[in-house]
């Protein structure tokens, strides 16, 4: 009789035990940390993945519309587009964008009254050097090319010829010079430069 009654208590200790016990794993797996959890459940537990951030693309401004400097898209584009009058006649020339074709347009308009040289080019000495980085010396120069040379002369060339001479600094050239020696003529001749509209 006194065994049963060991064994009685003995079995219902044991459920009692196994009780608490599962009932503090389920307290714990409730208030533990991810981490936490997945040692007691023995699964990995991934990170929570943050939400997609949607950013609305940049509006474009209109083409051809200035930009936050006040510049054009040519200008953008590391280019500047000219008008190069001679009497009536108006060539269209794109400059490069860099500091010696800035210090030439800050003067424009201008008109100058632009020398002859050996049947070549047209040119005219500036009161001032224009800044530049370094100067080449092309192989051959093109009719329509615009230079700077020796720092203070703007050239317009209206020939095309092999060249062994330095000191250029290209400038830009004139987008169709196939008129332009016969409107610059044999002599020195009047030449306004203006930025175009």
């Amino acid at each position: 009789m006194g065994n049963i009654l060991y064994l009685s208590f003995g079995i219902g200790l044991i459920v009692v035990l196994t009780a608490c016990s599962t009932a503090s794993n389920e307290q714990n797996s409730e208030s533990a940390s991810p981490a936490e959890s997945a040692k007691i459940s023995n699964s990995p537990v991934l990170p929570a993945s943050p939400p997609a951030l949607i950013t609305p693309p940049a509006a474009s401004p209109p083409e051809g519309a200035p930009n936050e400097a006040g510049g054009n898209e040519s200008m953008e584009n590391g280019i500047i587009p000219i008008h190069i009058s001679v009497g009536s006649t108006i060539f269209t020339a794109t400059l490069h964008d860099n500091e010696t074709t800035q210090a030439l347009i800050a003067q424009f308009p201008v008109t100058f009254q632009m020398k002859e040289l050996n049947g070549l080019e047209k040119y005219y000495n500036l009161s001032e050097d224009l800044p530049a980085q370094s100067t080449e010396r092309p192989a051959t120069i093109h009719a329509g090319d615009i230079t700077n040379w020796s720092g203070n002369t703007l050239v317009l060339f209206y020939q095309t010829f092999s060249n062994s001479f330095g000191g250029y600094v290209p400038l830009g050239q004139v987008d169709d010079p196939s008129n332009l020696a016969s409107a610059l003529g044999s002599g020195s001749v009047q030449v306004t430069w203006s930025l175009a509209d």
